[in-house]
């Protein structure tokens, strides 16, 4: 069976640098057809489409691997199912169509060595948690909608694409589809540039200026060095993690 998946970002909602996570506000658009299930529109009132709860038809166990929280419903919020029969186009079954919004909180490799300036790429990892791609195939749109987006203050979105990969696991004869949502955000430094670096770099030629003082001076100096703490202390209450190689 084949389904494909199409994803619209609406808000980055959270970047936690010292958590190594993301968290992100999608909505999640899951298409399939089922041949068994069927009916005649002309025996129900020519009702040709009609909108299901999705606890009384099957769903595929389409899973986000790599999401830092394991149960569905702190995630996503499943509803009702579009169900549309395939009967007028001469064929058997119908087509699904299950819409839901979801907050994905997912893991990510946050490198900020270059901050304020950093550039970062997270990957959404989704698949069937039983199925291999004999059973359910995967297939994506090529990017991510962001239409809806609303503009986040820290962050812009560079890019957000889906990528289709067949992995083959130890476990398993027979391959996997993988859809992986590459998303680039890059950092607005705009911000800490006013309020940290601009700040940090007077204070310390200021205290660097204090140590060519005369050794007369002993209270210009000091208060000198102490604004140099002082510049210290701000830039560790500003930078999220400090890199480690």
């Amino acid at each position: 069976m084949k389904v494909h998946i199409s994803i619209s970002l609406y808000q980055i909602i959270d970047v936690d640098e010292p958590a190594q996570n993301i968290k992100l506000n999608v909505w999640m658009i899951q298409k399939w057809k089922d041949e068994y299930l069927n009916w005649d529109p002309k025996e129900y009132g020519m009702i040709n489409s009609t909108i299901i709860p999705y606890k009384y038809l099957w769903i595929p166990d389409t899973y986000l691997y790599n999401s830092v929280k394991m149960s569905r419903d702190e995630t996503e919020r499943y509803m009702n199912i579009q169900v549309e029969s395939s009967y007028w186009k001469g064929q058997a079954g119908s087509q699904l169509s299950f819409l839901y919004p979801a907050i994905y909180t997912i893991t990510c490799r946050l490198n900020i060595r270059f901050f304020p300036y950093d550039r970062q790429n997270c990957t959404l990892t989704i698949s069937s948690w039983t199925n291999s791609m004999s059973a359910l195939d995967y297939y994506a749109d090529a990017e991510v909608n962001l239409a809806s987006f609303i503009p986040n203050e820290e962050w812009d979105v560079k890019s957000f694409k889906i990528f289709r990969h067949e992995y083959k696991y130890a476990c398993c004869s027979e391959p996997w589809a993988i859809l992986q949502a590459s998303l680039v955000i890059q950092r607005k430094p705009l911000y800490y540039i006013v309020n940290l670096i601009i700040p940090t770099s007077i204070i310390t030629m200021v205290s660097i200026t204090g140590f060519f003082t005369p050794a007369s001076t002993d209270d210009d100096r000091t208060e000198k060095i102490n604004l140099g703490k002082w510049g210290v202390g701000i830039h560790r209450a500003h930078c999220p993690l400090h890199y480690e190689n």
